[in-house]
């Protein structure tokens, strides 16, 4: 049984570190003019755009350039640049695994499970009623985008209607308020979009302890070997689902406080 346990801070992209880095140094800053004068001509502007947009991965040299501009720890930065080259590799194989037309392509696939639990943490423990136009501005400013970028409408209007499915919210007179907290993938593009952020979870937490090891992560990662009576599978399951359940109730805050994901993963080898 392996836990992880990992607080959520915005999951920034390598590729949004580069732009988030050149665009806060002012508008004036092109891709060229970044490229000559901070970057040290070490990379073509060409490349750098293909950077930006993740469509290509940077090297760990310019990485380690990039860190020296942020007066930032490379460690930190390459431990992005590791978890994305991760994910694309996880998002590779399960486009053959799929075998489906729409096969995760980067990163941001993993943005409609982010966006599900994203929505149903925002909304009162309490089961109160909040602004529904508030709540949905909420997660279209979702802090997984790069600046002055929001989440599409579509993706907005697609979360709202798996959460109302599930019976996780309920709306009435432009209000939403919380029924549930516990989201089950159903369907393929569902369990495919979860496998993505399972996995950016799982790679984050592995890297918090390989790589930032001296850093304060508040990351957990525990694996657990034992032998278990096939027969009392089931049973064992069954309350360790009841247990992180009930633990989520008891120490969920609101949307002011850090956001936790909790993976849990049980299997037998």
């Amino acid at each position: 049984m392996t836990v992880v346990v990992a607080a959520r801070k915005p999951m920034k992209g390598i590729k949004d570190v580069f732009y988030e880095t050149r665009v806060l140094l002012g508008r004036e800053y092109t891709l060229r003019r970044f490229v000559d004068e901070v970057l040290g001509k070490s990379v073509d502007p060409v490349m750098l755009g293909y950077i930006e947009k993740g469509k290509r991965f940077p090297s760990e040299a310019l990485v380690r350039r990039l860190a020296v501009v942020r007066k930032q720890d490379a460690h930190e930065l390459l431990a992005i640049l590791w978890r994305d080259r991760m994910i694309h590799a996880f998002g590779r194989e399960l486009k053959k695994v799929l075998q489906t037309p729409r096969a995760p392509t980067g990163v941001d696939d993993a943005d409609l499970a982010v966006l599900l639990s994203q929505g149903i943490a925002a909304l009162p423990d309490d089961g109160g009623w909040v602004s529904a136009d508030e709540w949905r501005k909420t997660l279209k400013a979702s802090p997984r985008r790069r600046p002055r970028t929001k989440v599409p409408e579509a993706l907005v209007k697609q979360v709202e209607k798996v959460l109302k499915e599930r019976d996780l919210i309920e709306t009435r007179s432009r209000k939403v308020r919380k029924k549930a907290r516990h989201f089950v993938a159903e369907g393929q593009a569902e369990k495919q979009a979860l496998a993505l952020e399972f996995c950016a979870l799982f790679a984050k937490s592995l890297l918090d302890k390989l790589a930032l090891v001296d850093k304060e992560t508040h990351t957990y990662l525990r694996d657990h070997y034992f032998h278990i009576d096939a027969d009392r599978l089931p049973e064992f399951q069954k309350r360790l689902d009841e247990a992180v359940r009930e633990l989520a109730e008891e120490f969920a805050g609101d949307a002011d406080n850090p956001f936790l994901n909790v993976l849990i993963s049980s299997t037998t080898i």
